[in-house]
C-alpha cells in the first residue's frame, strides 16, 4: 500500500511564502463538496516544490512518518501534485494566536553581535548557546528543561535521517501574548527535506548512491554530512548530525537532555524503515534511492542505539 498523492486545485492558492529558498505557497481547500482532499479544509497548508532533480519531496514525507513513530511532534506532511508538478504539503502549525519566533531571532537577542541573516557558516549558532537561550526564555525552569529535552529529540531525529538543514531558521518557539506576559512552547520539528541522501544521483560520478552502497559505505556518507549547528564556535561548518549527538553526550551541561531523548529510539524497529520507505509511490522514488535510504537509516540507527 502506497502513501496517497493528493491533487491541489490552483484556485486554493492563498499566498506565496518568502522564508527559505524553495518555491512554496500557502493553500486551503475552499470547495463545498466531499472529496479525497478533505484534510486540506481543516487548516492552511504549505505546498513546497523540491529542488530540481532531488528527492526532497519523498525525504520530507519519510521523515515525518519516522518522527511520528518516534513520538516527536512534527506538522503533518502529505505528497501532493498541482498542474502535474509534484511536491509536499505541510500543515500550518501556527494556530490559536501563536506566532513562530525563530532561532535566529532568539539568538540575536541572547548573543551580542549575532548575525541573524547569516544562515550558513554561522559559527555563533552553537549547541551551547541554543540550549542556554531556551533556558533563559522560560521563567519556570522545569518548562525550560522539558523544552531542551524536546529539542534534543529533534536533533536525534536529524541524526537518524541525516538531516543537514537544522539552521537557525529551522527551529523556534511558538509564543503569544497573554496580558502582560508571554505564553510559549517549542515549535514542532519542521523542514526535513535535506535528508536521506535526497541530493544524490543513482549512478555516475563520485556522489552516487551506487558508489556509496558498493564502494564507500553508507557510514561514509553519514560522516560527510554537516549540520549548521556548531559545538565550539569555530570552523566553517558543524559536525555531522550523528557526531553532534555524540559530542552533546560528552558535555556535562547538555548530557541530561540528550540522555532523556535517546529512549525515543525505543519506539522504532529496524523493519519500520523499509515499511515506511516502501509506501512511497513507485514512480516517486527509484529502487536505488529506496535501498540507500533504508541502508542509511539502519546504519545511523545502529550507531545511535550504541551510544551511552
Amino acid at each position: 500500500m502506497s502513501f496517497p498523492v493528493f491533487t491541489v486545485d490552483p484556485e486554493w492558492v492563498l499566498e506565496s511564502e518568502q522564508l527559505g529558498t524553495k518555491a512554496k505557497f500557502w493553500f486551503r481547500d475552499r470547495s463545498d463538496h466531499d472529496s479525497e482532499v478533505a484534510p486540506f479544509r481543516k487548516s492552511e497548508w504549505l505546498f513546497k516544490y523540491p529542488t530540481e532533480d532531488t528527492g526532497q519531496h519523498w525525504a520530507e514525507k519519510i521523515a515525518y512518518e519516522i518522527a511520528c513513530r518516534m513520538k516527536i511532534l512534527a506538522p503533518r506532511v502529505e505528497l501532493v501534485e498541482m498542474d502535474g508538478k509534484r511536491g509536499t504539503a505541510t500543515e500550518n502549525f501556527t494556530k490559536d494566536g501563536y506566532d513562530l519566533f525563530l532561532g535566529n531571532q532568539i539568538l540575536a537577542g541572547f548573543v551580542p553581535g549575532y548575525a541573524p541573516h547569516q544562515r550558513w557558516s554561522q559559527n555563533d549558532h552553537t549547541i551551547g548557546r541554543i540550549f542556554e537561550a531556551i533556558d533563559n526564555l522560560f521563567i519556570d525552569k522545569n518548562t525550560g528543561r522539558k523544552t531542551q529535552e524536546k529539542l534534543a529529540g529533534y536533533l536525534l531525529l536529524d541524526a537518524l535521517i541525516c538531516n543537514v538543514d537544522r539552521h537557525h531558521e529551522n527551529w523556534g518557539i511558538l509564543r503569544k501574548r497573554e496580558g502582560e506576559s508571554w505564553r510559549g512552547r517549542l515549535a514542532p520539528s519542521f523542514d526535513h527535506a535535506s535528508s536521506l541522501g535526497r541530493e544524490l544521483v543513482d549512478d555516475g560520478g563520485k556522489q552516487s548512491r551506487k558508489r556509496y552502497l558498493e564502494e564507500l559505505g553508507v557510514a561514509k556518507y553519514l560522516e560527510r554530512g554537516r549540520c549548521p549547528i556548531f559545538v565550539d564556535g569555530t570552523g566553517k561548518h558543524g559536525p555531522s548530525p550523528l557526531r553532534l549527538i555524540e559530542r552533546c553526550l560528552q558535555i556535562d551541561e547538555l548530557r541530561p537532555n540528550f540522555e532523556a531523548a535517546l529512549p525515543k529510539l525505543h519506539h522504532l524497529k529496524t523493519e519500520d524503515f523499509s515499511e515506511i520507505v516502501d509506501q512511497v509511490p513507485t514512480d516517486w522514488m527509484s529502487p536505488l534511492a529506496r535501498e540507500f535510504a533504508c541502508s542509511l537509516l539502519n546504519s545511523s540507527f545502529s550507531q545511535l542505539t550504541s551510544l551511552k
